[in-house]
């Protein structure tokens, strides 16, 4: 059970002499923590350590600042530049908060500006059939697999379900789902699924890494710019960026023309 409030912060979890720890500060300190170990000190005998901890820290502090320590100039220096940083982090929330998100014109003149970036590429919907090489194969072995990998190819091209013929193949065998130009791995498999031309269209036996496949075109998408509707949210969070750098430049204007600011450094040669 926690002891009794102090000072009007919560329960007392924790005494040193020159002060106490809260159960406010302890949920605090611990909200600050990643997550696994956040979870560890939820538990009572974790709980115990952290508070330990807390009070070993101020015990720390305390006995630096006995020491004089705390008067150091770079120890005033870098308090000065973290709070320097603190308060403008503080201060550029405010501008954001008041300046609000970009409304529907910018969101508009961002998505015709950054057409070609939210362009999609063309994309295809494949079905492979497969045949492994084993490991250490023969000459042999390897021509064997490739022959195997042709039947399969002739069945698909005679109209054979591409379910029956894919179980005739290996593991890897089936739909490989939708694919742009690079998302797979083999170059000359890549190079016979985008040269097919129609839907249903069954490609050559193709020579890999691992045997030999054969892609069938299930379905194409051709390249093109979705519309806005289609990509406002990524519009507004491409844009987002920009329009806070839009108000950070809009603050330092206003404080650059009331601030008398002058650079006495000499220009560029």
């Amino acid at each position: 059970m926690a002891s009794p409030s102090h000072a009007g912060e919560g329960p007392v979890v924790g005494r040193f002499d020159g002060g106490v720890v809260t159960q406010a500060e302890l949920a605090e300190e611990s909200a600050r923590l990643p997550s696994p170990l956040r979870e560890q000190f939820e538990r009572p005998a974790g709980q115990r350590e952290f508070v330990r901890s807390m009070i070993d820290k101020r015990l720390l502090a305390q006995e630096a600042r006995v020491r004089g320590l705390h008067q150091k100039p770079e120890i005033h220096k870098q308090v000065q530049a973290l709070e320097e940083r603190l308060v403008i982090q503080e201060l550029l929330a405010a501008e954001e908060k008041a300046a609000g998100t970009p409304g529907e014109q910018a969101l508009r003149e961002y998505y015709q500006q950054h057409r070609d970036e939210l362009s999609q590429p063309e994309r295809l919907r494949l079905a492979r059939v497969q045949v492994v090489v084993p490991p250490g194969a023969t000459a042999t072995q390897r021509a064997q697999v490739k022959q195997k990998a042709e039947r399969l190819a002739q069945r698909l091209k005679s109209g054979e379900a591409l379910e029956k013929v894919a179980a005739d193949g290996d593991g890897r065998s089936g739909e490989l789902g939708w694919v742009a130009r690079g998302d797979l791995s083999d170059r000359e498999l890549e190079s016979a699924a985008f040269g097919l031309k129609k839907v249903g269209d069954t490609s050559a036996v193709v020579a890999e890494a691992k045997g030999y496949s054969v892609v069938r075109l299930l379905e194409r998408r051709d390249a093109r710019v979705p519309a806005f509707e289609e990509v406002r949210a990524e519009v507004e969070g491409r844009a987002l960026p920009q329009w806070k750098r839009k108000v950070l430049e809009g603050l330092l204007a206003r404080l650059r023309e009331t601030g008398s600011v002058s650079i006495d450094m000499p220009g560029t040669p």
